[in-house]
């Protein structure tokens, strides 16, 4: 397992790597002002059903079915044939009707913006819709692969679409830098597709055109479809922040770049968890006993990874963003403004840990209804927190009122593997817990030290605001994997049993 995390994770930060290349080069050239709002939302807006198939929906229910059927070549191909053939013609539908009614769509989902705003975001959006459908197949031929245990081309794909979007900017604009980037979105998409089919090919992962309806085809339609129920919250959720941050100028923005920042744990650790542990749960899914030492295995490398991330985020995040962001169209004031909301976002991370490892437990026994409560529950919490915060806090208060919802749902998610006898904290675990603690508080007491006395290095030019954002984050990674091995020495050798 540990193997196949770290395989994904590397794949998974070169990825997230280019991403914060390609957001540094938007920040850049387009700030943070009306013509990133207009990108943004219109990115969302098609990220918005990206994540309600291709992200959520159809890998969680394909997965654990096509896991069952690999043991069989030709119940698999039958199987994955019919899925990806049905899926394909379903999306392209889906995709006609919501170019024809993407102004109504845009309205609902940002009623903030004036006329001029709205009219662009609406074209911006019709260019990118047919990713969803590209992207989404691309999702559901990776399935195959993680079943097979290749999750190389699953974290490379993103690297493709970067690449575009940086390449975007770079060339002749069509009107605005933003019609670019919504024309290299599309591009992006059909790329991402061709290399997962090279990938299928190459393994072996077969299927063809066909739209028979086998009882396991039947199957996942009937869990695929709480499974968008589930995903659409939270999703609604997202775009629930996005309503209320368009009220306020430039909110979209900020709470952007904060998000695409926390977003680059979330990804090298968290979604690297959840998508290894997902066919490895399935394939055990009638064994409770040992779902439960890969859960407590997964949470011991999940938390001892993110929470010094999370703590940087909280002890340096102006340095961040500076060192990140602050060039060209992106100035002092849209870092401060920027910050507090970096604040709110990091501190939601481990308990997206928590939910990536707790997740696929749900997903492989095929009981989506449970989590899909929750997360109704915590959209509730989440809607009363932004309108009670934001008069307050104004956009930072949309963070926070996310961090809280998603520490809920985790709360609600152990509770109830617990209560059912299909989760246990184990005592090692707890342990580790403790020491992975101690180690972060060391590890932000000589941050917070090191950042006051070499503060004087941080100068305006962005070669040495790189050199001294990486010196402190080689200190920091030095103070805590030391502090975990001579102080608590011992405490990483579980790993090796992962």
């Amino acid at each position: 397992m540990f193997k196949s995390i770290f395989t994904f994770s590397f794949f998974t930060a070169i990825s997230r790597i280019s991403g914060l290349i390609r957001d540094v080069l938007i920040a850049t050239v387009i700030g943070a002002n009306s013509l990133a709002d207009i990108f943004f939302s219109s990115f969302r807006f098609a990220n918005l059903f990206r994540a309600f198939f291709a992200e959520g929906a159809f890998t969680t229910s394909f997965i654990p079915l096509y896991s069952t059927e690999s043991y069989d070549n030709k119940k698999a191909f039958n199987f994955a044939s019919s899925v990806i053939s049905i899926t394909f013609i379903i999306l392209v539908i889906f995709c006609f009707i919501m170019q024809t009614f993407s102004p109504y769509m845009i309205q609902i989902f940002a009623p903030g913006f004036d006329q001029s705003k709205f009219t662009l975001t609406v074209t911006l959006s019709r260019i990118m819709m047919p990713y969803i459908i590209f992207v989404s197949i691309a999702s559901l031929i990776g399935g195959m692969l993680q079943v097979k245990q290749h999750f190389a081309s699953t974290a490379i794909a993103p690297i493709v679409l970067n690449l575009c979007l940086i390449i975007s900017l770079f060339v002749p604009y069509v009107k605005t830098p933003a019609h670019n980037l919504s024309i290299a979105v599309l591009i992006g998409g059909i790329f991402q597709l061709l290399l997962i089919l090279f990938s299928a090919y190459k393994l072996k992962a077969a299927f063809s055109f066909s739209l028979e309806l086998s009882n396991e085809v039947r199957l996942f339609f009937k869990r695929v479809i709480p499974a968008i129920i589930n995903n659409c919250v939270t999703q609604i959720s997202l775009w629930i922040d996005t309503i209320m941050a368009s009220f306020i100028p430039n909110a979209v923005s900020y709470i952007y770049y904060a998000d695409r920042l926390n977003q680059l744990p979330q990804g090298i650790i968290g979604t690297a968890i959840g998508t290894v542990l997902l066919p490895l749960i399935s394939k055990q899914v009638n064994n409770t006993e040992n779902i439960v030492k890969i859960q407590n295995k997964a949470l011991n490398i999940g938390l001892m990874l993110i929470m010094p991330t999370t703590a940087a985020f909280i002890i340096i995040p102006d340095i961040i963003l500076l060192t990140l962001f602050s060039y060209g169209r992106f100035d002092h004031y849209a870092v401060q403004q920027t910050v507090p909301t970096l604040i709110a976002f990091s501190l939601s991370l481990p308990a997206f840990i928590i939910n990536k490892v707790l997740l696929p437990t749900f997903f492989a026994k095929g009981n989506l209804k449970i989590p899909t409560i929750f997360s109704l529950m915590c959209l509730g919490i989440n809607v009363v927190l932004n309108l009670l915060l934001m008069n307050k806090y104004q956009h930072t208060g949309i963070a926070i009122a996310t961090s809280v919802s998603t520490w809920i749902n985790s709360i609600l998610l152990i509770s109830y593997l617990t209560i059912n006898k299909m989760y246990k904290v184990s005592q090692a675990l707890l342990l580790n817990i403790m020491k992975i603690f101690v180690a972060t508080a060391v590890m932000s007491i000589a941050l917070y030290i090191f950042n006051s006395l070499l503060a004087g290095l941080f100068f305006d030019k962005m070669l040495a605001r790189i050199v001294y954002l990486a010196t402190l984050i080689a200190l920091s990674v030095i103070v805590y994997f030391g502090t975990l091995y001579l102080t608590f020495r011992g405490s990483l050798n579980n790993l090796k049993y992962v």
